[in-house]
C-alpha cells in the first residue's frame, strides 16, 4: 500500500513538473522570438506592455 502512494504521489510530482517545464518554455521561446513577453504575463506583473508591441499581429506572417 505504501508503496502505490509513493509511485502515485510521484507521478503527480512528475507531471506537475513537465506542465510546469512546457508552459515556461513556451514563454521563453515568445519572448525571445518577439522580443516581448505575451500578453496575459504583463498582466499579471502588473506592468504596461512595451510601446509598439501589438498583441493582434498574425503570427504566421513573422516566421523568417
Amino acid at each position: 500500500m505504501k508503496n502505490s502512494i509513493k509511485k502515485i504521489v510521484g507521478m503527480m510530482l512528475l507531471a506537475g513538473l513537465l506542465i510546469t517545464g512546457f508552459t515556461s518554455c513556451y514563454e521563453t521561446t515568445y519572448y525571445h522570438h518577439y522580443h516581448h513577453h505575451t500578453h496575459d504575463w504583463y498582466g499579471h506583473h502588473h506592468q504596461e506592455v512595451p510601446v509598439g508591441v501589438d498583441f493582434n499581429v498574425d503570427v504566421e506572417a513573422h516566421h523568417h
